[in-house]
């Protein structure tokens, strides 16, 4: 009885949080208002320095301005001890008030709409773990948000609403709270149901509509219903798909997702994010329910490392690939055509044989010079990494046992408070299939041998043939910013005219031909047009100076790579290429 009275006690005395986020007439920034009922002394206030799903700090603490706390009689004493953190004398006040507001200082790019955060006349996007705090020791508190909003916005959010009070929303706990982005504003909804669950797509197109929203909505039911199937069940009770028309990305959440699209895109082709969607839905299984043991719980005012990002993202590209064929939105020769495609970016690459997918993982929160100035996608590394586990599994078990298989296993496991260790992982596909895979493990995700393709493909009934084609030199790629909002940096490949120029990996570029550069696909717009002979003019910033690189596109040999059939099918072969791109694992 003493114990039951104590945890009472306890929790009548445990701190209360509401928020209040209101939207002003000049979209100036978010308005935040945050009330704390028995607040500890000092309350400490954070801003998380990086967002789940996204590996990059972000100077939260720059965005805010205007903190400021009080009780009902006085204005409090705030000191700030770290740039992201603000520490309050609450003088024992049984309640006290903050104030901020949370926004971007560059007004341009804080109207420019995207997957994560913006505000503009007609609609805005709140990224939690940039707008909302969380009181320092606290934050498997529940969470209560209110939003005071321009006259006929809506809200969308994955977060449970808390009456029918359609502008408040409850949350168990912080890191929920800030897994849940809200979309404000006028946009369209398109609400359906996959599995038997109840999923919406809601798109803002500041105005515009969705090209043929059946086949927009259907494409999302097949990419839902396809995912679930492999799972056999939805992990949550609701799923909201968020569009916004304007720069491209995407990131998961438990059970939502921001996609960013080109608005001609979306507006023209109802099929034109399905790759997009396919990946960050998965995501609800494998990260947001599967994860690393270091990504949760989470320590929101450090970078943190794993090397399993290869699996928590490329695996899931690989998952894009298949749930695009199993649900009849790619054909099997899309399939292979996707998967060839992916072998030539990496064998193309010399890093490949430089960085090996754990150390590609841990490092994505450096600059390239951890990696001697080179750098590869951990994304493309897993997805092939995934194919060529599937095509093992199905070559060693007779098609008995695949890679789904191995995800199952791991929700099983790994889907609660534990996530998974590096071993750990080794160890369920061997429990979950029968194989040990220790020395793949060891020769291409932990170490950079090469990759022999076809002893693995020919489980399928494939070859790779590889080929070279003349192709011109202005080979420049893109790394997002080493801090979010920051410029996009350059990758210059080994070998290529602009290295050759000058351009080194990791210089923050600013222009290429007179066209800024916002994000990688400014990039891509601005280099491919170019013809052999063509003059480019690259400016970044290179060790905190200016520079400008010319040089004049060359011509190069790029390597391609085709999936062949081999001449001699056997049945078997035909039975795992049927269950890669049609599901289940059958003799």
């Amino acid at each position: 009885m003493l114990a039951v009275l104590l945890a009472l006690v306890a929790q009548d005395s445990a701190p209360q949080l509401s928020f209040r986020l209101t939207v002003p007439n000049d979209r100036s920034a978010y308005l935040v208002e945050l009330q704390i009922i028995h607040p500890p002394n000092p309350s400490r206030l954070v801003i998380p320095a990086w967002a789940p799903g996204a590996y990059v700090l972000m100077n939260s603490g720059e965005n805010i301005t205007g903190f400021e706390a009080s009780s009902a009689d006085a204005r409090l004493a705030v000191r700030r001890d770290s740039p992201n953190s603000w520490v309050i004398d609450t003088r024992g006040k049984p309640s006290i008030t903050v104030r901020y507001a949370a926004g971007l200082r560059d007004s341009v790019a804080w109207r420019r709409p995207n997957n994560r955060w913006f505000l503009r006349t007609t609609s805005g996007m709140v990224d939690g773990p940039r707008t909302f705090m969380y009181l320092d020791g606290w934050k498997q508190l529940p969470a209560r948000v209110a939003f005071q909003l321009p006259p006929r916005w809506r809200i969308a959010t994955g977060l449970a609403p808390a009456t029918s009070d359609s502008t408040t929303y409850t949350a168990p706990n912080y890191d929920v709270f800030i897994d849940s982005p809200m979309l404000l504003g006028h946009f369209l909804s398109y609400p359906f149901t996959a599995a038997g669950t109840p999923h919406r797509a809601v798109v803002d197109l500041a105005g515009g509509r969705a090209s043929a929203p059946t086949a927009f909505v259907n494409m999302l039911r097949r990419i839902s219903t396809t995912a679930i199937d492999i799972f056999g069940a939805a992990p949550y009770q609701d799923y909201t798909y968020i569009f916004v028309g304007g720069r491209g990305g995407g990131l998961e959440h438990a059970n939502s997702t921001t996609i960013g699209v080109k608005t001609e895109i979306l507006a023209r082709n109802p099929r034109g994010a399905q790759t997009v969607s396919a990946h960050e839905f998965f995501h609800a299984w494998n990260v947001k329910r599967i994860r690393p043991i270091e990504l949760g719980p989470f320590d929101y005012e450090h970078e943190v490392r794993t090397v399993n990002l290869w699996w928590s993202e490329g695996v899931t590209d690989y998952y894009a690939d298949v749930i695009l064929a199993r649900a009849g939105l790619n054909s099997p020769a899309d399939f292979a055509r996707r998967l060839a495609t992916s072998i030539e970016n990496l064998q193309g690459d010399p890093a490949h044989l430089m960085i090996a997918p754990e150390r590609s993982s841990s490092t994505t929160w450096d600059a390239p010079a951890v990696n001697q100035g080179v750098t590869i996608s951990y994304y493309l590394q897993g997805e092939l990494l995934g194919f060529l586990l599937d095509l093992a599994i199905r070559d060693s078990t007779d098609n008995a046992k695949s890679l789904d298989d191995v995800m199952r296993y791991l929700l099983e496991h790994y889907a609660g408070a534990h996530g998974f260790t590096r071993d750990q992982l080794l160890t369920a596909v061997r429990s979950a299939t029968g194989c040990d895979f220790a020395e793949f493990w060891r020769l291409h995700v932990s170490g950079v041998t090469e990759i022999p393709w076809n002893n693995y493909l020919q489980a399928a009934g494939w070859r790779v043939a590889f080929t070279t084609e003349p192709a011109v030199d202005a080979r420049i790629g893109s790394l997002p910013p080493a801090v979010q909002g920051g410029r996009w940096r350059a990758v210059a490949a080994p070998g290529s005219a602009a290295l050759s120029a000058g351009l080194r990996t990791g210089d923050d570029l600013v222009r290429i031909n007179g066209r800024e550069i916002i994000d990688g696909t400014d990039v891509t717009a601005a280099v491919r047009p170019l013809r052999p002979g063509a003059s480019v003019v690259v400016e970044v910033v290179h060790d905190d100076q200016p520079r400008t690189i010319r040089f004049r596109a060359s011509r190069y040999q790029r390597l391609r790579a085709r999936l062949r059939d081999l001449p001699a099918q056997t049945a078997k072969m035909g039975r795992i290429r049927a269950g890669l791109t049609r599901g289940g694992a059958t003799r």
